[in-house]
């Protein structure tokens, strides 16, 4: 379907508006794949979109680390508009691998890759019907649309609510003044009854997928610098999947101790928008939280086991990351404190720290008769 007279991208999108405050509808899972004016590079992220007229997006691009928003400088530069499409409804290989990001995926890596890798075969691309782009093939809808250059809306133009849409830190975001402004040309769909796919911020699925590829990306990055000392890695929904990470170290000789803590700060370094990072022994299950924080309870001394990092950059959605909150270390917002629990037990106390084990009961069938 063309964008022409009478036509109304909110008509034909059941996109949700989740709470009062919410600047509109809203696409949440729609997939942008873009690329550089040259075609020599391509990308696909996940953006917040707010459905602003008939054929008006506000596309919330955060700066830096998005590679869709580097190809759109490069579009500005030139004063062109930038083409794009927005592929809604999507296999689950699609949306996990879509949200790996650098330096997992450095510029010039499209996540479609990583897609296809989970799939075990290639993700099928179709040509535009109104833009030089590429869209994702089988996708419930595709939005045709150009990001114009140098022009702006505020997201919340039609609310004046303040607020955007509920966001993974459990809190309604505040609206952007400035978002992009994206004009529809074309969407083009299933033919029968095509799904609306849809999710919601600080939900179990929106965490997993931001989680589950930040936590290879992490376990992959320190095991290159230190090998087979990091067992696994959990990013918990607490926070959100993005905020923090469980560690899981393996101490052999007292040359380990103390590499537990390079590890952490390795992971915050690669990792802008981790905030806090608990580290564990590789006797503790990552996986449940009161496991770890049983860890916090009895293998732990705040004097002496907690590492604070002042004056760092993180994700600005973080309400708490204001200059108001903390003058101090918060000059420009989305500035923090990185935090780092060391739960491990020091290589020498290691006998001091066996957990109980139980007796294996004998001949257990005969109770169940």
């Amino acid at each position: 379907m063309a964008s022409d007279e009478g036509f109304d991208i909110r008509k034909i999108l059941a996109a949700p508006t989740n709470t009062e405050y919410d600047a509109g509808p809203y696409i949440t899972m729609g997939v942008v794949y873009g690329s550089d004016p040259d075609k020599t590079m391509s990308d696909v992220t996940i953006h917040r979109m707010v459905l602003e007229d008939k054929d008006t997006i506000g596309m919330y691009i955060m700066p830096g680390g998005r590679h869709i928003g580097h190809f759109q400088k490069q579009y500005e530069a030139l004063n062109q508009p930038m083409p794009i499409t927005i592929n809604i409804g999507l296999d689950p290989a699609i949306s996990i691998g879509t949200t790996f990001e650098p330096p997992t995926t450095p510029l010039g890596y499209n996540e479609l890759w990583v897609a296809g890798a989970l799939r075990q075969e290639p993700v099928q691309l179709v040509d535009g019907v109104a833009v030089d782009e590429v869209g994702i093939a089988r996708s419930e809808f595709i939005i045709e649309a150009e990001i114009l250059p140098h022009q702006t809306i505020q997201e919340d133009i039609n609310t004046k609510t303040g607020k955007a849409m509920p966001e993974f830190p459990g809190y309604n975001g505040d609206a952007n003044p400035a978002v992009n402004v994206v004009k529809v040309k074309a969407i083009t769909h299933r033919k029968d009854r095509p799904i609306m796919q849809t999710t919601i911020g600080p939900s179990e699925e929106h965490v997993s997928m931001a989680g589950i590829p930040t936590e290879a990306s992490i376990l992959d990055l320190v095991d290159k610098a230190i090998p087979g000392k990091v067992t696994n890695v959990y990013n918990p929904p607490a926070g959100g999947g993005k905020l923090m990470s469980i560690l899981q170290i393996h101490k052999e000789t007292e040359a380990d101790e103390g590499i537990q803590r390079q590890a952490a700060i390795l992971a915050l370094s690669a990792f802008k928008e981790l905030k806090t990072v608990i580290l564990v022994d590789d006797d503790v299950d990552i996986f449940d939280m009161n496991d770890v924080m049983w860890t916090l309870n009895t293998r732990f001394q705040g004097d002496q086991d907690i590492l604070v990092l002042p004056g760092m950059r993180n994700h600005p959605l973080d309400p708490s990351e204001r200059p108001e909150y903390d003058p101090k270390s918060i000059r420009f917002r989305g500035m923090s404190s990185k935090t780092i629990l060391d739960g491990t037990v020091p290589f020498d106390l290691k006998a001091d720290f066996v957990r109980a084990e139980f007796k294996e009961v004998a001949n257990w069938e005969k109770y169940l008769k």
